[in-house]
């Protein structure tokens, strides 16, 4: 009951849209039973079933004395005006009081219109907003194709189970229980024999409803599981194409895609199986009404006109029960999208503020790692042992060691994309878990091995994160990134659009993009996590030229493979295995003949 609660959740948010909604509803159905009403007396005394009335009886709400008082005005003005003239007016009452609740239909879709636009934007923003806050760990282990289909299809599945709610939970209910009351009013012994009926019904529903949920939730991961192989697919199709793999990919795509449709089409049939076994029952026990109802009448038990207006609810009631039915398998198809959402929901945030946090905004002496652990989540994986070091400012720090070995989660660390096992890291003797997440990021300007870029404008991505940047301040940022030349060179400058992870410019010209983005935030802390490793010989001493510029004055920590980068480090960091095994100058470590001097002369050799 957990995903109804949540629905229920969201649906609060819009209480009072729901209670018009209801409201108009109720109005819609009370006008419906009136229109639906007239036609009884209409057909009785205009065509003679019932003799028109002379002398109204006491007032009570029976409905004989309801039709006594029907037959009396009908009959009174057919004596006076005519039969035509009765049935005009008779016709003119019944579209009335038609317009009038459809126009109380109308505004209860209008008010359901805000509640499931409504939900389906809360729900995609508490889903984004949520998953930006995740652990990067996260997502090394999750698809991003399936969380794609979370917000693409499951979203919308919960939106129909909404409409579906209010319409199946409460509008159609409203509608066949008015019509219900109405129908022991006229007469409770043919109402049992179709409430009798309702047990067999409810019994086909919850049968063939029992397995929805499940499929529905298979299928949806099935369906994820298929975005993500196209996702795959399109990312890495030089490496697809190159080794000349296109049918062999086509074919696990095929194939997959073949089980979803099998495991869909499951879906479908158990869902629409639902529709002609409801109609089949409710006809039946129609018919059963006519046969038993008939004899009534022809034994006097019951007069023609209510039996007539009795066919005439019962039918009523038959659309809005299948409608029941359908919302019942929407709501359960709903309530497995919904759970999809909540699994990603539930998952705890990686990144928190105690109450306690501080606001930091300048770097003044160091930064500290005091004896810091660090392992992934449930494996227990160590990375960082019991790791010691500081950083001085005004200081760069290169950190070398070889793949695995700690350096990257060293400035993850510092950044809180994670947090550590034990120990802490601090900044100017501040804890970094007691500052304000904003002020700690604020401080810390990174370029990476990957540069990212945003479809939008050049402009716009180096002033990402300082929109109040004027043109200006962006075109310096340029000229130090080495940038200001090839963007000039660029079809509309710096209003061209870069494509889609910035395709139409090359590597290195993306990576003085991202340089010129730190440039212009202008952090005291520069981090380099590998920034030139992906480049060719002249990107790369174009980019070695922007990051020399960019590291004036700055407190820099350099990650790097290609040792020859880091000769003029200030100091030098070696790590093995998660720990700190040597520490100096580049001649004091190749004097000392560690694992640094062995590292050089590999690299030389």
């Amino acid at each position: 009951m957990e995903d109804l609660r949540r629905l229920l959740f969201y649906l609060l948010r819009y209480k009072s849209r729901v209670a018009l909604n209801i409201a108009f509803n109720l109005l819609y159905v009370l006008t419906s039973f009136f229109s639906i009403a007239l036609v009884a007396p209409f057909v009785s005394v205009l065509f003679g079933m019932v003799e028109s009335v002379d002398q109204l009886p006491a007032f009570r709400l029976d409905p004989d004395v309801l039709m006594q008082y029907a037959y009396y005005c009908i009959g009174g003005f057919q004596a006076r005006h005519g039969m035509m003239s009765g049935l005009l007016l008779v016709s003119a009452v019944f579209v009335l009081a038609t317009l009038v609740s459809n126009v109380f239909r109308y505004f209860a879709l209008y008010h359901l219109a805000v509640v499931r636009s409504g939900i389906l934007r809360d729900l995609r923003q508490d889903f984004y907003s949520h998953v930006m806050y995740l652990p990067l760990g996260y997502f090394s282990e999750k698809r991003k194709g399936d969380l794609l289909s979370r917000v693409n299809m499951d979203i919308p599945d919960v939106e129909a189970a909404v409409v579906s709610s209010l319409q199946g939970i409460i509008m159609e209910p409203l509608y066949v229980i008015s019509f219900a009351i109405g129908l022991f009013a006229l007469d409770y012994k043919l109402s049992l024999l179709v409430l009798l009926a309702f047990p067999a019904i409810l019994y086909v529903i919850g049968k063939v409803g029992s397995r929805l949920k499940v499929r529905s939730e298979k299928v949806q991961a099935m369906l994820g599981r298929m975005v993500s192989m196209v996702e795959e697919g399109i990312n890495g199709i030089r490496v697809i194409k190159s080794f000349n793999l296109i049918d062999v990919v086509g074919k696990n795509f095929s194939d997959y895609n073949q089980r979803y449709v099998k495991s869909l089409n499951g879906v479908y049939r158990r869902r629409d199986l639902s529709g002609p076994l409801t109609e089949i029952l409710l006809v039946s026990v129609t018919m059963g009404i006519l046969g038993f109802g008939g004899a009534r009448v022809l034994s006097g038990q019951m007069s023609p006109d209510l039996f007539v207006l009795y066919i005439l609810l019962l039918i009523k009631i038959i659309s809005p029960s299948k409608h029941v039915v359908n919302s019942f398998y929407n709501i359960q198809k709903g309530r497995a999208a919904l759970r999809r959402i909540q699994q990603v929901l539930d998952e705890p945030r990686g990144e928190k503020e105690s109450q306690s946090v501080h606001s930091k905004k300048s770097f003044q002496s160091d930064i500290c790692y005091r004896n810091v652990c660090f392992h992934y989540g449930d494996s227990g994986k160590t990375v960082l042992e019991h790791v010691n070091l500081q950083i001085v400012k005004g200081k760069t720090y290169a950190f070398v060691g070889a793949s695995g070995a700690g350096k990257t989660t060293m400035v993850d660390l510092l950044s809180r994309f994670y947090d550590v096992t034990e120990g802490q890291i601090t900044i100017d003797g501040m804890d970094i878990r007691d500052m304000k997440l904003g002020d700690l990021r604020d401080l810390i300007g990174a370029v990476g091995q990957h540069p990212f870029v945003w479809h939008d404008t050049v402009a716009n991505n180096i002033r990402f994160g300082m929109e109040e940047a004027t043109l200006d301040e962006v075109v310096e940022a340029a000229k130090k990134a080495n940038a200001h030349d090839f963007i000039m060179a660029l079809p509309q400058g710096y209003d061209t659009v870069l494509g889609d992870a910035g395709m139409t410019v090359s590597g290195g010209q993306r990576q003085r993009i991202t340089i010129a983005r730190a440039v212009l935030k202008n952090a005291p802390i520069l981090v380099l996590d590998e920034a030139t490793s992906a480049l060719d010989t002249e990107s790369e001493v174009l980019v070695q030229e922007a990051l020399s510029k960019l590291m004036e004055g700055r407190t820099s920590i350099v990650i790097a493979h290609r040792l020859s980068t880091i000769r003029n480090a200030d100091r030098i960091v070696v790590f093995e295995k998660g720990r700190v095994v040597e520490e100096g100058s580049h001649q004091e470590l190749m004097d000392s003949g560690g694992h640094y001097a062995r590292y050089v002369n590999l690299q030389n050799i």
